[in-house]
């Protein structure tokens, strides 16, 4: 395993991983069954989300492109998080009625179905967007919800989840601590638990969740008609970028693939370094959204195979983010940002460019993954350009 930090000494040290355990010939099994996508159209509000070219800045990288699927809205809320509870309700409701056809429900007649079933809780720990998502989902289905979100979470995501009907448990531990909670009510209520991440258990919906996230890079493929050269992708527990790595290895198995995480919440880069699941403790964050102490034991095998690089980037970096993306007509949160943040923090670094193939020819995707979900924070950001060193 490789740890390089380089970089101008007016910048923060790179904290860069090259996983030197990358298995050239990996190949993501094929996406079986029906397409997530064909649900998802069936949804109220259903609309492919944007593809933003940030060409000026680009130039000043010295790169051929850099593209942004936004989703700073989806399906009515400020993040991409729906796409994956959406479809693994879909089908934990086929599943509880033992439906074997048709394999793709719409969302009007699953609806109706959901009936059927009577009071149902979901219940999902979250750090905010997951949980606005699967509150969303019960209310459109007609079910309760429960939401147990870490400490520290910011109150303006607190309250856009209360809106949608559902119960908040502020918890007083780190966001594992939090999952761990809501995974033994939801055993001692009869909840339908809702993980966006497994541990160990509940992996079943972890994976529909997973499937979920194909919409957002069919939609992207689709706006592009080729995979990016290079591809930026945030990691919490680490489901999108498994599902990324999926998608982006059965198109292009050259491309390159480098996760980005806070320093201190950067549970796969540790993992990555240590050859196999490593947890790490809790560490304060911008980056609500990747505030995460272990990786999803569903993505970690996917994500060790098919990851080139796993870098960790400071708050700083993300702020830069924000203000270079709001600057095109993007809204992004902090987490939604540091994609783009790790292509910043690697950009000056020649030695790292030229291993992984970051030159003026090379187009480099991100995702925008989340818009203001924490209005607060967001509107200090864009205006206190003075906070950053």
């Amino acid at each position: 395993m490789s740890v390089l930090g380089a970089g101008p000494s007016a910048r923060p040290p790179l904290h860069v991983v090259i996983n030197t355990r990358r298995d050239p010939g990996f190949v993501a099994p094929p996406f079986l069954g029906p397409a997530p996508i064909e649900f998802h159209r069936s949804c109220p509000g259903y609309a492919r989300t944007p593809v933003v070219s940030l060409e000026p800045l680009a130039r000043a990288i010295g790169v051929g492109g850099i593209v942004v699927k936004n989703e700073q809205e989806r399906l009515g809320l400020l993040a991409y998080k729906v796409l994956g509870s959406s479809w693994a309700l879909h089908q934990e409701i086929r599943r509880r009625l033992g439906l074997t056809s048709p394999p793709v429900v719409p969302f009007a007649d699953l609806r109706e179905m959901a009936a059927r079933l009577g009071e149902i809780t979901l219940c999902a720990a979250s750090a905010g967007n997951h949980g606005l998502g699967v509150a969303a989902m019960a209310g459109a289905l007609g079910f309760h919800c429960a939401i147990f979100v870490p400490a520290g979470t910011a109150s303006g995501r607190i309250e856009a989840i209360a809106r949608r009907g559902a119960t908040v448990h502020c918890s007083n531990g780190t966001y594992d601590e939090t999952f761990a909670a809501a995974e033994r009510v939801a055993a001692g209520t009869g909840y339908w638990f809702c993980p966006d991440t497994s541990y160990g258990a509940s992996t079943e919906f972890v994976m529909d969740v997973e499937d979920g996230y194909d919409t957002l890079f069919r939609e992207m493929l689709a706006q592009m008609d080729r995979v990016p050269d290079v591809f930026f992708v945030q990691v919490g527990a680490g489901v999108l970028a498994a599902a990324a790595v999926k998608f982006i290895r059965r198109r292009s198995p050259a491309a390159r693939i480098i996760s980005v995480e806070p320093h201190g919440s950067n549970c796969l880069q540790a993992s990555i370094a240590a050859g196999s699941p490593a947890t790490v403790q809790d560490h304060d964050t911008i980056m609500a959204g990747l505030r995460c102490q272990s990786v999803s034991v569903t993505a970690w095998p996917t994500l060790s195979g098919g990851v080139d690089a796993a870098l960790s980037i400071g708050d700083e970096r993300a702020r830069e983010a924000m203000r270079l993306l709001a600057r095109a007509g993007v809204v992004a949160g902090a987490s939604g940002a540091a994609g783009l943040g790790g292509l910043l923090a690697i950009a000056s670094d020649g030695a790292l460019r030229s291993l992984l193939k970051i030159d003026r020819s090379a187009t480099v995707g991100v995702i925008n993954t989340e818009g203001a979900a924490d209005p607060a924070n967001y509107d200090a950001v864009i205006t206190n350009a003075a906070q950053d060193p």
